[in-house]
């Protein structure tokens, strides 16, 4: 009597996905920079020269839309994804499930661009379906990885989606409710994330850094309570500004978050950090915090001093767009092996973009001179994010060179 054996197969190992589809942040990187400089070059050339725009009741509500949600949601759901493999130590999100996000993202730009052609029902869930894709995995990586601590941030990704529904149903009238309310919320909001991830790694990105160059100067405050009471201060004025009708409350609200958050800063120790554009990237980025929430805060108070909308660029192409120039441009190094030194084109992008931020926020200072200033503020927006998609897109695009780095964020 003969023993069964069993036959041995030998089964192919799962193709590799294309790099491209290898980590969130390269497609979500990438459609980011895409965005800043098509979503500007495409509402200014309809502005200025009457070409046919997108709108969402309004070219300008388009654009509003689409530099928030569309530009800031991508660079959220990149670093997001990436910051989470590193706290749970699961393979990052990638292949079929990373092409799922992206699709969703694509989506929902057509579903705004449309969304006076489309009914608003599909309008509405074809522009939110990216933050909802976006959440569902975010917390199944998260709960995967039994990182419960870090699920509150998925809150917060869905206060972000649930404006994104309200600022397209205001913008085509289906709700009594203005659209730059929810727009001017939805920036804070993207602010205190900005505020709680980054109160995490920019002092500990520094504390590397100085450890290891200037082990003789004092080293920066990691997070503690006075973290917390300036997350506090900007969670509370946040709700002081959906009930303040007249904007003081609010206004005062803000200048006391931006005091807090300017101390905040200072106990980051950035200034011993300048040898290194890399790190000092992420302090002159954070810089925008405190100074455009007191530029918002003046301007509703005093807005004769500074209109609100110019108070908001502070918020929106300083701390948002700064940021994410910072981040990603660390991230796209890091995580594709290369060696963590900024680049000529990432000097370029970032100063630029930060340089244009401060013509916008000042812009109202020049009567004679509104519309030059405002030519050159958008000139180097654009310079900026070219010089980005420049020389970045092929790190994004291209494969690994060597083990990747991740991101030290608990």
């Amino acid at each position: 009597m003969t023993a069964k054996t069993t036959p041995i197969t030998i089964s192919e190992p799962a193709p590799a996905p294309h790099p491209f589809w290898s980590g969130a942040f390269r497609p979500m990187f990438l459609f980011a920079g895409l965005t800043a400089v098509v979503a500007v070059v495409w509402w200014v050339a309809g502005v200025a020269h009457g070409v046919p725009t997108p709108s969402l009741g309004t070219a300008s509500l388009w654009h509003a839309h689409e530099m928030i949600f569309g530009f800031g949601g991508a660079a959220i759901g990149g670093f997001l994804l990436t910051a989470i493999a590193n706290w749970t130590g699961r393979p990052g999100v990638q292949g079929k499930l990373l092409m799922l996000l992206a699709a969703c993202w694509i989506i929902a730009r057509l579903a705004v661009g449309f969304g006076t052609a489309l009914p608003a029902s599909l309008a509405i869930i074809g522009g939110i379906g990216y933050f909802m894709a976006l959440i569902a995995i975010a917390g199944r990586e998260l709960i995967l990885g039994r990182n419960y601590r870090n699920l509150k941030i998925l809150g917060i990704l869905g206060l972000i989606m649930t404006l994104d529904g309200l600022f397209i149903a205001g913008s085509l009238d289906l709700i009594a409710l203005d659209p730059m309310a929810v727009y001017q919320t939805a920036i804070l909001l993207i602010v205190f994330l900005i505020s709680l991830i980054g109160g995490r790694i920019i002092p500990a990105f520094t504390r590397n850094w100085l450890m290891r160059e200037r082990p003789d100067v004092s080293m920066p405050v990691m997070f503690n309570r006075f973290d917390g009471l300036c997350l506090a201060a900007l969670g509370l004025a946040i709700v002081i500004g959906l009930f303040d009708t007249n904007g003081i409350f609010f206004g005062g609200a803000l200048l006391i978050t931006a005091a807090l958050h300017g101390i905040r800063m200072v106990r980051w120790r950035g200034v011993h950090t300048l040898r290194d554009p890399l790190v000092a990237m992420l302090h002159f980025a954070y810089f925008w915090v405190p100074v455009g929430l007191a530029a918002l805060g003046v301007a509703l108070i005093w807005p004769d001093v500074l209109a609100p909308r110019d108070g908001l660029h502070g918020l929106t192409g300083g701390a948002m767009a700064c940021m994410i120039i910072a981040i990603s441009g660390r991230a796209a190094l890091g995580h594709t092996g290369r060696e963590l030194r900024a680049s000529f084109a990432l000097n370029m992008a970032f100063g630029l973009v930060w340089i244009s931020t401060a013509l916008r926020l000042s812009i109202g200072q020049f009567d004679d001179a509104y519309i030059p200033v405002l030519a050159a503020a958008t000139l180097c927006w654009l310079v900026g994010w070219l010089a980005f998609l420049i020389g970045y897109a092929p790190v994004l695009l291209g494969p690994s060179q060597k083990k990747t780095r991740g991101i030290p964020v608990k």
